[in-house]
């Protein structure tokens, strides 16, 4: 199958001058080396009342050409809709496109194509819709880890000795905790099942390790727990306590390895999203922080094949007690 190529303005000038001279199509055809079906086309779409010109022929081609790129699939308004809805929530582009893909068992839009939307279209452009996005800035950037302070926990056991099933994430029940710092000794407990990502924010009244116990027993005890994973911060020097509650054994990241713990790491990223570092807790009730985690709980990840934490820690759990 030959490939084809547009008329060029030679060409609209051989076939000015053959139709002049009272050529056949098919005679202009086999000169140019086209098929006659092409050259009645042009000569039908680009004539003037009277005749056919190839300036005229070159200017209505070109005007023609502006209007004849595939229309954008963000044209579609419901569609458009969706993704700025889901935008102001806090959805990334890929989490937009892979809910859509598994709801739909295809690919309504590419999350290119939604980055695309935010930065090159008129109203991603006037709208500022960057600013949804949710790092909020205009490129995406490595995230680094924050560094732990050295603190004296007695009898800690290391990261290298926790379940197989812990590691690979094949079960739920394992989980990693930490403490989100805001103002002025102000902080909140967030603790992530490794394999669900399932959240829970907990308000502490104070940095120390018997608030951090308390969050964790009372506010993790409904959900199943198998282990707990946590760095070396004094909040967590009643580690021990805490093991005995849940019968879970409690393990360390080494120090200054944060992204051993690198699921609790970026669900605190997306908690300074709703709340950064400046926020007063003070104006901050436990109800609202159950609000996030609720949203966040309940927004579909790529790393979940676009379920939420919720629908696998819910899947997993009925799982366990079958």
């Amino acid at each position: 199958m030959k490939e084809y190529k547009h008329l060029s303005a030679s060409d609209r000038l051989s076939i000015y001058h053959g139709v002049q001279e009272g050529d056949s199509i098919r005679s202009i055809a086999k000169t140019l080396g086209r098929d006659p079906g092409t050259i009645s086309r042009e000569v039908a779409r680009n004539k003037t009342p009277l005749v056919y010109l190839p300036d005229t022929a070159c200017r209505q081609y070109k005007e023609r050409r502006k209007h004849c790129r595939p229309k954008s699939r963000l044209s579609d308004s419901e569609l458009r809709t969706y993704i700025l809805l889901k935008l102001e929530k806090g959805w990334s582009p890929e989490l937009i496109a892979g809910r859509l893909r598994k709801r739909f068992g295809r690919t309504l839009v590419h999350h290119e194509t939604i980055y695309k939307f935010i930065y090159d279209s008129e109203m991603g452009i006037q709208w500022k819709l960057y600013e949804y996005l949710p790092r909020g800035k205009r490129k995406r950037t490595k995230r680094r880890g924050r560094k732990t302070k050295k603190c004296a926990v007695k009898n800690r056991v290391f990261i290298e000795m926790r379940q197989r099933e812990a590691n690979e994430r094949s079960e739920v029940g394992h989980w990693e905790t930490d403490s989100v710092l805001f103002g002025y000794r102000q902080s909140v407990n967030t603790a992530a099942d490794r394999m669900s990502r399932f959240t829970v924010l907990t308000k502490l009244p104070s940095r120390d390790a018997e608030a951090t116990t308390t969050a964790l027993t009372e506010r993790v005890s409904p959900l199943p727990v198998k282990s707990i994973t946590a760095d070396s911060g004094p909040e967590n020097a009643e580690h021990e306590k805490i093991s005995l509650t849940f019968g879970a054994p409690f393990f360390f990241c080494h120090p200054y390895h944060s992204w051993e713990k690198g699921t609790i790491e970026n669900r605190n990223g997306v908690v300074r999203r709703y709340r950064p570092k400046e926020t007063n807790l003070d104006e901050i009730s436990q109800s609202d922080l159950d609000d996030i985690a609720f949203e966040i709980n309940n927004r579909p990840m790529k790393c979940l094949n676009f379920s939420t934490p919720y629908e696998v820690l819910l899947a997993n759990s009925v799982a366990l007690r079958n």
